[in-house]
């Protein structure tokens, strides 16, 4: 529990919380038996603790987001929506200008609720988020485009239907974040993505990190994998050691990577220029939609600009035959150069 003299005087501290809970997924092979075990166990384990679950929000409170502060329902006039400004602080009745960046709503409602005894019998704070902050990721690794993503904190949408009229607040999920990264590469390997996040004041602050296995949201809609993500996250995207055409193709049939990209080709070819070519194409393939060769034609430079901001260069013959992938027909991304000599 953090004491209330610390509430007044909390710095800026970066750190990673990560609480996730995975539901238990039943192996194919396990026999019926097992499987009418685990349903039974779950089951018992159903009662009126499960409204109590996660009662405890990992959202982290920072500037730019505005809360509402209920102190006790008997007092009414002590409840006011408030911005956290950009020094981490609010300026709240009775209490004045305090520190709440870094906090969890659950810890904010503690600390208030220890500060307002001095004025309120029986104070009952509630605290919740009228609007969230945009939020920074950083995506690193296997993506089209690593580096520090900005997406917003929720995005608001208003559902009609038949029968119901809802308004719905949804958040940021791995798959926005890696989206706006530009998607995955033919490289990412999917099962292993590392997330790190800041960690919870009441636990120790620091840093947590899990694994989560996204191929599984992709290939078979398993959400359990996409979690929420939260400012200041660091994703990681490691490599495979061979490439991932398959999960390149589900990437874009799930629109988490966009279906085209643009190549640039010209020299001895019958439409030079930018053009528009499937993700997962190759370079026979540009030069194929390009209208082809022309009769007289040289040797192939092929150019691409790394990551690190090296540029990789190739000079070859062309292979009509070539092999998908091989060293004559590589796999294209978004800003190759093609020039025939």
């Amino acid at each position: 529990m953090i004491n209330l003299n610390s509430f007044f005087k909390l710095k800026s501290i970066f750190f990673i919380s990560l609480i996730i809970q995975f539901p238990l997924v039943l192996n194919d092979i396990k026999s019926d038996t097992l499987q009418s075990e685990s349903k039974e166990t779950i089951r018992n384990s159903l009662n009126l603790n499960y409204f109590k679950k996660n009662d405890q929000s990992d959202y982290i409170l920072g500037a730019g987001d505005t809360i509402s502060i209920v102190v006790s329902r008997d007092y009414p006039e002590l409840t006011t929506d408030y911005i956290i400004d950009i020094d981490g602080k609010i300026n709240i009745r009775k209490l004045k200008r305090i520190y709440v960046e870094n906090l969890s709503i659950k810890e904010l409602e503690n600390l208030l609720n220890e500060a307002y005894t001095e004025f309120v019998k029986f104070p009952d704070v509630e605290v919740n988020v009228i609007s969230y902050r945009k939020i920074k990721v950083f995506v690193e690794g296997e993506v089209e485009n690593p580096g520090l993503q900005t997406m917003e904190g929720s995005s608001f949408a208003f559902i009609q239907n038949a029968s119901t009229k809802n308004n719905m607040n949804y958040y940021p999920t791995v798959f926005d974040a890696l989206r706006s990264a530009g998607g995955i590469t033919r490289y990412s390997n999917l099962k292993d993505i590392e997330i790190i996040r800041k960690e919870l004041l009441s636990n120790g602050g620091g840093y947590k990190a899990t694994n989560v296995d996204f191929e599984k949201t992709i290939k078979y809609g398993n959400q359990s994998q996409n979690i929420r993500i939260y400012d200041g996250d660091i994703i990681k995207v490691k490599r495979a050691e061979t490439p991932q055409e398959n999960n390149l193709s589900l990437a874009i049939s799930s629109q988490l990577n966009e279906r085209f990209i643009k190549v640039y080709i010209s020299g001895r070819v019958r439409n030079a220029g930018e053009i528009k070519v499937s993700r997962a194409s190759h370079l026979n393939d540009a030069i194929n939609i390009s209208g082809g060769l022309k009769t007289l034609k040289g040797h192939i430079n092929f150019l691409r600009f790394e990551k690190n901001g090296d540029i990789m260069k190739r000079k070859f013959k062309y292979a009509k035959n070539a092999k998908r992938g091989s060293f004559k027909n590589p796999a294209l991304i978004n800003g190759d150069i093609i020039y025939v000599g």
